[in-house]
C-alpha cells in the first residue's frame, strides 16, 4: 500500500533496520505475516543476518491475504524460551487491521508472561488501495480493498501488555 513514502514495507523495513543497528547483541528473530505468519529468521544475535534476510521481504512472500496479529503475536511468543520476561519484547509493525480480532488476547497472554509488545502503526488512518499487479485486490462484491491504520486497535495490543505505541503517520 502506499498511502505512505515510497510504500509501507519500504518504511516498515526502514524502521526495522534502525532497530537492528541498536541491538548490541541482544538476540532477535524476524516474522514476517499476512493472513499467516512465516519465520524469515530464527532468534539471532546476527544483526547483519537479519538485515539480510529483511532485505528479501516482498509482499509477494504471502501465501494468504489479510492481517493476523494474533497469529505473528503467537509465533513471537513461542520463540521465547520462558524466563523471567524481564528482557523479553515484541516489536510489532503492522497497520492494525487485526482481522481475526485476536490481537488483543494474545496481548493479556503476553502481559501474565512479563513480555510487552511494543507497537509500531505503519500506515494512515486515510488508508490506501493494495496494489495487485497493474490493478488492486477486490473484495468479494468487487469493490476495491482500502487497507488503514488502527490506531486504536495498535494502542489497546501494547497498553495491555504494558508496551508502547507510536505511528508511522
Amino acid at each position: 500500500v502506499q498511502d505512505l513514502s515510497p510504500d509501507r514495507l519500504a518504511r516498515a523495513k526502514r524502521e526495522v533496520r534502525g532497530l537492528l543497528e541498536r541491538l548490541k547483541g541482544d538476540r532477535a528473530a524476524l516474522l514476517a505475516f499476512s493472513g499467516d505468519v512465516r519465520e524469515v529468521a530464527p532468534l539471532t544475535s546476527d544483526a547483519r543476518t537479519l538485515s539480510t534476510f529483511l532485505d528479501t521481504l516482498t509482499p509477494e512472500d504471502n501465501r494468504k491475504g489479510g492481517t493476523d496479529i494474533g497469529g505473528v503475536l503467537t509465533a513471537a511468543l513461542d520463540l521465547f524460551d520462558g524466563r523471567s520476561g524481564a528482557h523479553e519484547v515484541v516489536v510489532l509493525l503492522t497497520d492494525g487491521e487485526d482481522l481475526g480480532a485476536q490481537g488483543a488476547a494474545v496481548a493479556k497472554k503476553a502481559a501474565e508472561r512479563g513480555i510487552r509488545i511494543h507497537v509500531c502503526g505503519i500506515g494512515t488512518e486515510g488508508g490506501g488501495k493494495i496494489p495487485d499487479g497493474t490493478r488492486f485486490v477486490r473484495d468479494t462484491e468487487g469493490k476495491e480493498v482500502v487497507s488503514q491504520l488502527d490506531a486504536a486497535t495498535l494502542k489497546t495490543i501494547a497498553e495491555t501488555s504494558g508496551g508502547a505505541f507510536v505511528s508511522t503517520e
